[in-house]
């Protein structure tokens, strides 16, 4: 008989399912604005772009065209002395609490911890009015308006946090919209939640700015490189990153757990009010790249109380500074209740991982043929709308509960067989995958693009893989000993 964790794994399938192929709209306004910055920051890493195969393509070679301007009109700070009702279970009782959907921030308003700060900028016929925020000196969030007093429509072309020497880093910033569309219509109000993680060692300082600039979106304004079209507003006001400081409480384990022979040491585990962290890191003499854990659950335990938490986000080297290497990550659970604390475990039902001697892929295009991959690999056949030069990777998934667990990313360059180096058009690779209902099995597929005279180099062609998603079920647990500080 299943235990209770794989009960709830299983029923809670089709929730993850949905959750990993949903892509709003903001989240799109998240990939424009990295590749916008990846033009002027040549150390902005690659992200990957999962989900369905949508309209990001487009909409982000359109708005690659963005440049920063600033336009010469000054903005006027402004004060808002009204106070904000955070306990009603509204944010700041002009927008619904409902729309907001990360289950961190929810937390936050739920605790009353969002910080009041009411400081807004107006220009050119635009204010925007940051209203609160919150830290736990390992996440930021800052809830802003934006209103449009202009005759124009005009959308996101940049945003971040600047802390005066240094600016956040843009690897892991995102913007999240409160409603349902990212364009800011004439006379209308939208709320917006910025996210970034930060660096726990760094001492950061308390006066701040939160840049922003809006292009409007006319076919015209989208296409010229004139800054007419763009609005540059910067928000100053006071953060203290170590706001909820007192209420932190960390637990430092130092406990290895091994899950299919691959060993990994649990650091430490920090507990605030906003989240749960847990720091992971592989052991340098493991034989196969872990890139993750398979369903982790922490499991604490205070008396005769049970506490369980599921589907942790993950920060790893891939999106956030907080991690250098790809050998350590930290598990992020939402759960506030882990007080007091008897016993506190780690419980996964495997990892992802693939053997280190077999990261990359070489491939015939001529041909057509695999020459070297790692177990489990194909290519799909190629039909008549199939794009010149592009090839779709392909793996039989057997366990359903691995769905949408992990994801592939190949390397920007690829070298020829007499390893002359090339970069591949066209950005990211694009992941996808169909699952039938009921089924035990699903297929998963990445296409990637060797570009049009890719047929014409020196057969076969290499491609490092960087990450990829070959999941190994082994159900392990660890029992966490605190040391605590």
């Amino acid at each position: 008989m299943k235990d209770i964790e794989e009960q709830l794994l299983h029923q809670n399938a089709g929730e993850v399912k949905q959750q990993a192929e949903a892509m709003p709209e903001m989240r799109i306004v998240q990939a424009m604005q990295t590749g916008i910055r990846k033009g002027k920051k040549e150390s902005v890493r690659k992200r990957v772009m999962s989900g369905i195969k949508v309209t990001v393509t487009a909409a982000a070679a359109v708005l690659l065209l963005f440049t920063f301007f600033n336009t010469p009109e000054k903005a006027v700070e402004s004060t808002v002395q009204t106070a904000i009702p955070y306990n009603t279970g509204t944010a700041s009782g002009l927008f619904e609490a409902s729309l907001i959907r990360d289950k961190t921030l929810l937390n936050a308003l739920d605790q009353n911890l969002l910080r009041p700060v009411n400081k807004g900028v107006e220009k050119a016929g635009f204010k925007v009015e940051i209203k609160s925020a919150v830290s736990d000196g390992r996440q930021v969030y800052i809830i802003y308006s934006v209103q449009n007093n202009s005759d124009q429509t005009v959308i996101h072309a940049d945003f971040g946090l600047d802390f005066g020497t240094f600016e956040a880093a843009d690897i892991g910033a995102k913007l999240e919209m409160l409603g349902t569309n990212s364009q800011i219509q004439a006379g209308q109000t939208l709320y917006f939640v910025y996210f970034n993680t930060l660096l726990p060692d760094m001492d950061y300082p308390e006066d701040v700015q939160y840049n922003v600039v809006l292009t409007q979106t006319s076919d015209e304004a989208l296409s010229s490189s004139s800054d007419k079209y763009r609005t540059s507003m910067g928000v100053s006001f006071k953060l203290d990153t170590d706001m909820l400081k007192e209420r932190n409480r960390i637990w430092t384990a130092k406990q290895a757990l091994t899950v299919a022979g691959q060993t990994l040491k649990v650091d430490q585990v920090l507990f605030t009010p906003l989240s749960t962290y847990v720091d992971l890191e592989a052991d340098e003499r493991n034989n196969r790249q872990v890139n993750g854990l398979i369903n982790p659950v922490l499991i604490g335990k205070s008396g005769d109380k049970i506490i369980k938490s599921y589907y942790p986000a993950v920060i790893t080297a891939d999106n956030s500074e907080l991690w250098k290497d790809r050998s350590h990550f930290t598990l992020v659970y939402t759960s506030k209740d882990y007080l007091n604390l008897n016993s506190l475990s780690l419980k996964t039902f495997g990892i992802a991982a693939v053997d280190k001697d077999q990261m990359k892929i070489v491939v015939d295009l001529k041909k057509r043929q695999l020459v070297e991959a790692p177990d489990g690999f194909s290519i799909k056949a190629q039909d008549e709308s199939a794009k010149p030069g592009v090839i779709t990777f392909r793996n039989k998934r057997e366990h359903i509960e691995t769905q949408d667990s992990f994801m592939m990313r190949l390397a920007e360059n690829y070298s020829d067989a007499d390893g002359k180096v090339y970069t591949r058009p066209g950005g990211e690779g694009v992941f996808t995958h169909s699952l039938s209902r009921g089924a035990k099995t699903f297929d998963e597929e990445y296409d990637y693009n060797f570009g049009l005279q890719a047929i014409q180099y020196p057969q076969p062609l290499t491609v490092e893989i960087e990450r990829y998603w070959n999941p190994v079920l082994d159900t392990q647990s660890v029992n966490l000993i605190p040391v605590q500080k």
